[in-house]
């Protein structure tokens, strides 16, 4: 079986009809007819009905189509990992959770790039309970994380692992400006103030529920909007004048600067996060170690 084989059958799917498919791959129509032939005979089914004058896929191909394109997605994915640590050897691996992949990791992979540009880096960003789990299991090198200041995620006790603390980062009550550039909602006796709030179970929803929201929700009459765990959402929501929530500072900074969206801190308060990094002690490929120095060096701040 050749890959290229499953390269045209994808082909005359996005393409429709063999001769657009064979053109597309640059061969004759026969020869591409040939070659959906071949792919067929070694899957041992038909994948297109000949009979028809147009062209029509068999029930097996439409329902295998997908996994033929995730294993073909795979395959050249191993490659490409295959050339990558034969070049630079094995890569670190460092997980972060989705807000610090848009706000701050472009910065650090800057500064990686500029200083160990032979260092191979790969990047999983997950849910943050995601990203601590897939580090206690070893399968990162190094995790990224945002935690409550004076709340590391792992404890001293954790002789086995080393954190480096990159600086502090305020999560900020914002909400959208008017068009006279003044805050949308202003939090009042007699104003109902909309929330686009956190999931009560995620991390940013536990740590604004004492005592930030339940003063607010003594004092003021609220209106749930939205409950997620989904930062970037909310920042969206609150972009569009839906509400007020709490958001990073580092994720909205060109937004405060802009005028776009005002902050409440002074109405509302808020609680201080801790942007950390850690790693396995006497673990990890020579690419992580090599990136761990330079996080003991002089990193781009928060």
């Amino acid at each position: 079986m050749k890959i290229e084989w499953i390269e045209d059958f994808l082909a005359l799917i996005e393409a429709g009809t063999f001769s657009l498919a064979a053109e597309r791959r640059n061969v004759t129509q026969p020869a591409f007819s040939r070659r959906i032939r071949q792919l067929e005979e070694w899957l041992g089914v038909e994948l297109v009905y000949r009979q028809s004058q147009r062209m029509i896929l068999t029930q097996h191909a439409l329902e295998y189509e997908p996994e033929l394109r995730e294993w073909l997605t795979r395959l050249y994915t191993l490659r490409s990992r295959l050339r990558s640590e034969a070049r630079q050897g094995p890569k670190a691996i460092i997980t972060t959770q989705h807000t610090l992949t848009v706000s701050y990791l472009p910065r650090l992979l800057r500064y990686f790039r500029h200083n160990s540009p032979e260092s191979g880096l790969q990047v999983k960003s997950l849910d943050r309970y995601e990203c601590i789990e897939l580090f206690e299991r070893n399968q990162a090198d190094l995790l990224l994380c945002s935690e409550l200041k004076g709340a590391p995620i792992f404890s001293d006790s954790n002789t086995g692992i080393e954190r480096i603390s990159l600086g502090l980062e305020q999560l900020l009550p914002v909400c959208a400006s008017d068009e006279s550039g003044r805050a949308m909602y202003v939090p009042s006796e007699h104003q109902r103030l909309p929330l686009i709030a956190y999931d009560p179970e995620s991390f940013m929803g536990q740590i604004l529920a004492s005592p930030f929201l339940i003063d607010l929700q003594r004092a003021k009459d609220i209106d749930i909007i939205c409950e997620t765990s989904f930062t970037l959402g909310i920042r969206e929501l609150v972009m569009a004048g839906l509400g007020i929530g709490w958001l990073p500072h580092g994720l909205i900074e060109d937004d405060l600067e802009s005028g776009k969206l005002v902050s409440l801190l002074d109405e509302l308060g808020s609680p201080t996060l801790e942007v950390a990094c850690y790693r396995h002690c006497d673990k990890g490929t020579k690419s992580a170690k090599l990136l761990w120095g330079l996080l003991n060096q002089s990193p781009p701040s928060i």
